[in-house]
């Protein structure tokens, strides 16, 4: 009989199974843009022991449901882009995965040198030992990442570096919230880098009227990307913004994706939905 669900798609928690739905779903026949077995593997296991029903996510999204799952293998090929450039020169640095959820970017990108801590809260970590345990590089941390006594906890050595990676988590954190966590690791971490991904204003708008209907307050978006210089650049005089560009304009798009997504795709650039943003402190 399965066990009991870890969570449940109307709450905030979902936020950890469906990137790990769309990477599981969409990366095999999607190889060139990202290989993650892992997920595969992983959301398999999760499957025999709970047997959850994905089915809301095709009744949430319809006819962009295979656009909704791309969002994910587009995130993370380019947040391992990211973290890869930076190993190239700096292979036995450290990375720190913000708000990891059921991410499996640490399977994607170990170069066997380098030391990796996934972060977030006591429910989550708890779920990916199950699945996932810990190694002599591979680490966890439970707790929230605005408690910033994890700056002190994970290994850092500046001559080594450090490469923390937020991906879909920022908005969820106010503009204040994101202040304080860049101010703090721009002053432990000289030499480090940050990449994440964030929505615009009018995609915080679209996204927050559609969680609005559904009641689930707990989901809204609370911050947004501006003028991205200003924005950061002005929370600490060691933070330069390295590269920023809109979330779809490294992708190489495919001609035998669903004409609905293709569509999305074009929309969400041309309006400037998302943005990846690549800090260096």
């Amino acid at each position: 009989m399965p066990e009991e669900a870890p969570y449940d798609f109307n709450s905030v928690q979902a936020t950890n199974l469906m990137p790990l739905w769309g990477r599981a779903t969409f990366s095999t026949a999607n190889a060139n843009l990202l290989q993650d077995p892992v997920a595969v593997d992983l959301m398999n296991k999760i499957q025999a022991d709970y047997n959850l029903d994905y089915s809301l996510i095709e009744k949430t999204h319809k006819n962009r449901v295979e656009y909704f799952g791309m969002i994910f293998l587009a995130r993370g090929r380019n947040l391992d882009d990211a973290l890869k450039n930076y190993l190239s020169t700096n292979p036995s640095c450290t990375v720190v995965n913000l708000g990891a959820g059921l991410e499996t970017n640490f399977f994607r990108c170990d170069n066997q040198q380098l030391q990796w801590y996934d972060i977030d809260l006591p429910q989550t970590i708890a779920f990916r030992k199950k699945y996932l345990p810990e190694s002599e590089r591979y680490h966890y941390l439970t707790q929230s990442v605005l408690d910033f006594s994890w700056m002190d906890k994970v290994k850092f050595y500046p001559e080594k570096g450090i490469f923390i990676i937020a991906g879909g988590l920022f908005i969820y954190f106010t503009d204040d919230e994101i202040s304080r966590l860049l101010y703090t690791m721009a002053e432990k971490f000289p030499s480090g880098e940050l990449i994440f991904d964030h929505t615009s204003k009018l995609g915080v708008k679209i996204a927050n009227k559609r969680t609005m209907k559904t009641g689930k307050t707990e989901m809204m978006f609370k911050s947004y990307v501006k003028n991205t210089k200003d924005q950061y650049e002005q929370i600490h005089p060691r933070i330069k913004v390295k590269d920023k560009y809109i979330f779809w304009n490294r992708t190489k798009i495919n001609p035998n994706w669903e004409k609905t997504t293709k569509k999305m795709i074009k929309i969400s650039t041309f309006l400037k939905m998302a943005y990846f943003i690549n800090l260096e402190f």
